[in-house]
């Protein structure tokens, strides 16, 4: 209690103090020198640890405090503080579903599924605001945020103004800048119709204001989309205009139209207005020289030295006019000599790059695609240079500056497996994790292609352990493994002895079961890697491939069934082959399920017509000969049956085994006069007391 009041006075003495503007440093001092003696008498330390308490105290005293400076806070500011400590997933993906094992999609059209219709309710909600801003009036975020705004409906001509215009432009609201350019009625400055060219001009496939640059909706996009230029009447009018303006505002017309025609797939137009202003010396600025550069492939086709005449031209003619390139110049002019690639194509490219190192020009990762893009053709003598351009880049940083950068990271994985080369492809993967760089795989395509190349690669240089362990983290969280990818792994699989194929089989049958449910090929072929008899009788394997064969055969079940009760067999074209069935049969047997693998012999036989008979002879006789083993005479006499059914030449020889048996009933050896004769089944019998 008494150190208790002690301290209370110690808080009165403070706040009285600080009502008097006494010194931060004195507060400081008397509280720590007060609660040093509340601790002394109370634990009665001894007078060294008072006087090293004292001494620590006065070095206190004498030190002069810091108040850092005041931090402005944004409204924001707390939530990314809360932000930085929540751990980062290792899925890498932004939120488009539950992230939890148990509601993650399990087939890879789910994926696709989920992100666009995800991002379908954004464009819906986008949609309505657009439409029915009038439905909300209220800015309720903090700090306001502009896409949320409704644009409002500007009728005359007071309403708006130029600032709005370029306002508008600069969100680029297509849609709402012709608008307002019209209900100014034209009455705007040459630099806001130039704005207003350029932004019609650069964005002349996109015919709403709408947003679309959906991330999703790009990366699934398989076929890249082709920018196709459409006629305005906009565009025509503000173009003519500024052309007779002055010689500068002209000149940028110029310029605006270049550009925004190569980008929208007339190389033709702009190289027309390229010569044009090149004969009357128009000023044109990077940009426009790049554009004519990306031109050159489509103007003049074939004829190679024209294409490398008219790139150094055009590169003189930037020097001549002080117009310094840039690494898209750069990027254009490997372009026309890699893509497809000339003769000799690699001296163009170390004399080009040679001048643009000299300009200190930072290469992008375009540039690099495009040196390592003829390496391929030719041959692996090119080796040595693909390292040293993976050393050269290494823990290195990239920005986007091109469209074409997202094209590297499989192209060099591609090289690294044409080489055959692992540690190539690991630093290529490194490169990719190295700061934000997995961003350059943009989209689907270029995903897909990357993990395919680098599975591959890991499949041919690595042990069946390591592949695996690669193969987890890589599937399903990055890649979904495509039939062609699946079919490589399983030959590869086969290769090794059962005892390794048996430790991983079951995980591919179970991505074989998720991603590709419907793809018989892939299934029969993991079904035969699925050897049973090496396992123990008890071993969790031996349940797990049973189950795995009772799953898939309820699955054929029911669609057999379905087109039984349906009566539309006619035109059915059967997708099941009996050498599946025999598989599946076989793998029941083995784990003990004699009933079930009566049931699919019975359907296979029965209904003969819904199959395609593709279980060979030797399929037949290894079945028929673990049937005798398992004492399971009716499924052997269902393999007796379909044997005689396709014609089978060892129809005596399975005859001759089945009368030895002591289980045959007389019902069974009926059947086998039903099946095969009289006359074949006397022959069966004398030929087995022969042999007794």
């Amino acid at each position: 209690m008494k150190r208790k009041e002690t301290l209370e006075n110690v808080v009165l003495i403070l706040r009285r103090e600080r009502r008097k503007s006494m010194s931060f440093e004195r507060n400081v001092y008397e509280a720590g020198f007060a609660i040093a003696l509340v601790c002394f008498n109370e634990s009665r330390n001894s007078w060294c640890q008072l006087k090293r308490l004292q001494s620590s105290l006065s070095s206190v005293s004498n030190s002069k405090i810091q108040i850092p400076a005041r931090v402005e806070r944004g409204p924001t500011d707390i939530l990314n503080a809360l932000n930085r400590t929540v751990p980062s997933d290792p899925i890498k993906i932004d939120y488009v579903y539950h992230d939890d094992p148990f509601l993650l999609p399990t087939k890879k059209q789910d994926f696709r599924k989920y992100t666009l219709s995800y991002e379908a309710g954004i464009k819906a909600a986008m949609w309505i605001h657009e439409e029915h801003g009038d439905l909300f009036p209220k800015h309720l975020s903090e700090p306001e945020i502009q896409a949320f705004k409704s644009f409002p409906t500007y009728t005359d001509e007071s309403q708006v103004s130029e600032e709005l215009l370029l306002q508008v432009i600069s969100q680029c609201r297509i849609s709402e800048a012709v608008h307002i350019y019209k209900v100014l009625k034209n009455k705007v400055s040459n630099e806001a119709k130039q704005s207003l060219l350029e932004l019609l001009c650069f964005h002349n496939d996109q015919t709403s204001g709408m947003q679309t640059n959906f991330y999703f909706e790009r990366f699934y996009h398989k076929i890249a989309t082709v920018a196709t230029w459409k006629y305005s009447a906009e565009i025509d009018e503000l173009y003519e205009f500024l052309l007779k303006q002055d010689s500068l505002t002209a000149a940028a017309a110029y310029n605006a139209m270049i550009c925004g025609l190569v980008k929208c797939s007339k190389p033709e137009n702009a190289w027309q207005i390229f010569n044009k202003c090149s004969e009357a010396d128009v000023p044109l600025n990077v940009t426009s020289y790049n554009s004519a550069l990306l031109a050159i492939p489509a103007i003049m086709g074939k004829k190679n030295a024209s294409k490398i005449q008219h790139v150094y031209d055009i590169l003189r003619v930037m020097n001549k006019k002080g117009v310094k390139p840039n690494v898209k110049t750069l990027n254009a002019a490997l372009r026309v000599f890699v893509q497809p690639p000339l003769e000799n194509c690699s001296k163009y490219v170390k004399k080009i790059l040679v001048e643009y190192k000299r300009l200190n020009i930072q290469f992008s990762l375009a540039t690099y695609y495009y040196i390592i893009l003829p390496f391929h053709g030719e041959g692996k003598s090119t080796h040595q240079d693909f390292l040293y351009i993976l050393d050269t880049i290494k823990d290195e940083h990239f920005t986007i500056q091109d469209s074409a950068d997202i094209k590297f990271f499989p192209q060099a994985m591609s090289l690294a497996y044409f080489y055959n080369d692992r540690s190539a492809g690991d630093q290529v993967h490194k490169l990719l994790h190295t700061g934000n760089n997995d961003k350059f795989l943009a989209t689907e395509t270029v995903q897909t292609t990357y993990y395919s190349t680098y599975i591959l690669l890991l499949l041919a240089t690595s042990t069946v352990d390591q592949f695996f362990y690669w193969y987890t983290k890589f599937v399903p969280s990055n890649h979904v493994p495509n039939i062609r990818l699946f079919t490589t792994i399983l030959n590869n699989l086969e290769l090794h002895v059962p005892e390794v194929v048996v430790k991983y089989i079951l995980r591919i049958w179970s991505d074989l079961y998720a991603f590709h449910p419907k793809e018989m090929s892939l299934k029969v072929a993991a079904m035969r890697l699925m050897n049973i008899d090496i396992l123990p009788a008890v071993s969790p394997l031996r349940t797990a491939f049973t189950n795995a064969a009772l799953s898939w055969w309820k699955d054929i079940k029911e669609e057999i069934d379905e087109k039984l009760l349906s009566n539309s067999t006619r035109n059915w074209t059967p997708p099941i082959e009996t050498n599946v069935t025999g598989c599946i049969a076989k793998m029941l047997l083995q784990g003990g399920y004699s009933e079930e693998t009566i049931e699919v012999l019975q359907y296979t036989v029965k209904e003969l017509h819904l199959f395609v008979p593709t279980m060979r002879e030797k399929q037949v006789l290894e079945l028929f000969d673990r049937c005798i083993l398992a004492e399971c005479i009716e499924a052997a006499l269902l393999l007796l049956e379909y044997s005689v059914i396709v014609g089978f030449p060892h129809t005596v020889k399975m005859c001759t085994r089945l009368q030895t048996l002591p289980e045959l009933t007389d019902n069974d050896r009926d059947r086998l006069i039903n099946l095969v004769g009289v006359d074949a089944l006397n022959v069966s019998d004398t030929t087995s007391k022969e042999i007794n």
